[in-house]
Order: C-alpha cells, then structure tokens, then sequence
C-alpha cells in the first residue's frame, strides 16, 4: 500500500520528444511522440515504467505509469489552443478524477505545466491531489515529469527522468 500511496503521488502525465513546435498542435505532437515504454527510478521505491499510447484515432495521449498491480493513468488531449490532463488518482481511499489544463507558452517549447481545474469524487481540497504537473522535453530518449501533490495546504514534488526503454 506504501508503493501505491507514493506511486500515487507521482503519477500521470506524458511528455515530449525534440523540437520547438509553437502552439497546441505542436505541444500536443510532442506529448504523442513519446509513445513507447519508458522508465524512471524512485528513489526508496525502484523502478516505475511508463507505458504511453496514443488511443482513439489520435485523439488522447494516454500515460499509465507504476507496475501491472499498481498504476494510474492519465490522458491527455487538446481543447482548443490548448491541452487538458485527465488523471485518473488513486491517492483517496475511492480514487478520484483530477482535470488539469496547460496553455502552450510562446518562448516555452521545451516545456508543459499543467494546473488543477477541478476533480471528480475528491472529497475536498485538503485531500490529497495533483495540482499542478510540469512536464520538459528534454530529446526523443528522454523527459521529465513533476508532479506537486497538495494535501492540507502543503506541497510535495515528485520528480522523475524517464529514459526511453
């Protein structure tokens, strides 16, 4: 339960291959060039895996991240000019539904941070949620996700390095 309270912390988000694509479709084209299996280690924990497709006729980015018997996962997809993540968390005891949007910033191709819109099935602020992810592409073999977990007003950030398998 420890690895999936933590892994919890951790999860959801995809990122980015190279390039420095200007607006949602090259914000949304690095998310989906980085389908493939990818890996990160926890430090205390081990390795996580990352599986990451791209489902539903290319309309969503889809990121599960942890081990078969512990995981979430996370969605990505485009809404207007620009992207939303749907993380689908395992941090309450009944599991809960966290939105997320990025607005691509000009200048900040490398980079995605993505904010808490809302939540489905949270039982409130001070539970435990992702509110914010940071997501830098660093070059096709390699990214970066930071998830910041908010739990009674305070902040914890989680970094991983994936490496592409």
């Amino acid at each position: 339960m420890r690895t999936l309270t933590l892994l919890s912390a951790v999860l959801a988000c995809a990122a980015g291959g190279s390039g420095a694509h200007a607006g949602p479709t090259g914000a949304y084209a690095q998310l989906a060039a980085l389908a493939g299996d990818w890996e990160a280690d926890l430090p205390g924990f081990g390795k996580l895996t990352n599986t990451i497709r791209v489902v539903s006729k290319g309309q969503a980015v889809e990121e599960t991240i942890g081990t078969t018997a512990e995981n979430e996962t996370s969605l990505y997809s485009r809404d207007g000019a620009g992207l939303l993540l749907t993380h689908y968390c395992a941090l309450t005891p009944e599991g809960h539904i966290a939105r997320l949007a990025a607005q691509p910033a000009p200048g900040a191709a490398d980079r995605l941070e993505f904010l808490f819109t809302g939540a489905t099935n949270l039982p409130g602020l001070d539970a435990p949620h992702m509110r914010r992810v940071l997501i830098s592409f660093s070059d096709p073999d390699h990214f970066t996700e930071q998830w910041t977990k908010s739990e009674n007003g305070k902040d914890t950030v989680f970094e991983l390095h994936f490496v592409r398998r």
